[in-house]
């Protein structure tokens, strides 16, 4: 039976210990989190990694040259636009965000943190698995290598889209080994160029205190990061959290772990994207509310926060061309935000965002609290 290796932090670092297969040398000790953030990534690895066998094996070579293909179509069509325009349309509007609150955008830390770079925290919420990292060294060659080609499939596909559709993510993980979202947040910590110092399974405790766990009791997964070339007044280390939780009114109450959690880190910027309009229904009214009334800043797309509502605490800047919403959000249209296009308000976009992204018809929102 293949052993699934999670790694676990407290004041050291606890593995499972790992058994070699035949076909591998041995390798000293466990690898590291920033290990598999550097490996997935497809960036050099340190010399001494337990992965290097691994990254210089056939599957390790043809996974390194496919991503990082993969990272400069990142950085070419997406990543260099909204960087550039976060930094003279969006910095100049608001002070650097003690935390980002990303509800409904799954694991997608590369957009908060390309957005919002060098900001203390960040929180991500969505509803896909938190997963596991691969015992590589317990798997055969063939194995590795449908590891890998599910993992590029999963990482490439959610490149095409900006964004991640639970079910097709649900669909994904599980193939293969890949269980979840750990090694997704991992990749995206190294692309967006960050050192991944600590790693731990989390829940939350009744105070909405993050709490180290045992992966099959976690709520979430904690990142403790570090910008290798840190971004000017930015930290010297950064929080990174993923929590699968469910944020309708059934599931976010005022006294619930999750809500005192946020509650305990006040302000700060929300971003919202590609969240399916679940904030437009009164099922999900709770963290709508919540959002209006803790964040100092947000940022969104036509379906997150409904942008008449959004208005009346926020002043708003626009950017992009509003056409309505896409034909499976059809009953979304929002009046409210054709008129407010039809007066010449908004500003060109430089990259297609959330449903849109495809498109000249995408919308950013920057709501700054009236």
């Amino acid at each position: 039976m293949k052993r699934t290796l999670f790694i676990l932090f407290t004041s050291i670092l606890i593995v499972a210990p790992a058994a070699h297969h035949a076909q591998e040398v041995a390798q000293p000790g466990a690898p590291t989190p920033d290990d598999f953030a550097t490996f997935f990534a497809g960036k050099q690895l340190r010399g001494s990694s337990p992965l290097t066998t691994i990254a210089n094996s056939p599957a390790g070579l043809t996974h390194a040259a496919e991503i990082r293909e993969l990272n400069d179509e990142w950085e070419k069509t997406r990543l260099s636009k909204i960087r550039k325009w976060a930094a003279t349309d969006v910095h100049p509007k608001i002070k650097r965000p003690a935390v980002v609150k990303y509800m409904f955008g799954g694991p997608d830390f590369v957009h908060a943190a390309t957005v919002f770079p060098g900001s203390p925290e960040y929180i991500l919420v969505g509803m896909e698995p938190l997963g596991a990292l691969p015992d590589f060294f317990t798997m055969e060659l063939p194995e590795i290598q449908n590891y890998l080609t599910h993992l590029n499939h999963t990482l490439r596909s959610i490149s095409v889209r900006n964004f991640f559709i639970t079910k097709e993510m649900r669909e994904d993980f599980g193939k293969s080994g890949v269980e979840g979202v750990y090694p997704v947040l991992l990749y995206f910590a190294a692309l967006t160029g960050h050192e991944v110092l600590n790693a731990n399974f989390v829940k939350l405790n009744p105070d909405g205190e993050p709490v180290v766990a045992i992966q099959k009791d976690a709520l979430g997964i904690w990142l403790q990061l570090r910008e290798l070339k840190p971004t000017p007044g930015a930290p010297a280390t950064q929080n990174l959290y993923y929590f699968r939780t469910d944020l309708s009114n059934a599931g976010f109450k005022k006294d619930t772990p999750f809500h005192k959690f946020l509650t305990a880190r006040p302000g700060g910027a929300g971003y919202l994207k590609a969240a399916s309009f679940l904030m437009h229904t009164d099922s999900f009214s709770n963290i709508r509310n919540f959002l209006v009334g803790d964040c100092s800043y947000i940022l969104q797309d036509a379906s997150g926060i409904p942008a008449d509502f959004f208005a009346q605490y926020y002043n708003v800047s626009y950017w992009g061309n509003y056409i309505g919403p896409i034909e499976m959000f059809s009953e979304y249209d929002q009046p409210y935000l054709h008129q407010a296009y039809r007066s010449g308000v908004a500003k060109p976009l430089p990259f297609g965002t959330g449903y849109r992204m495809k498109d000249d018809n995408s919308v950013q929102m920057l709501g700054v609290r009236k």
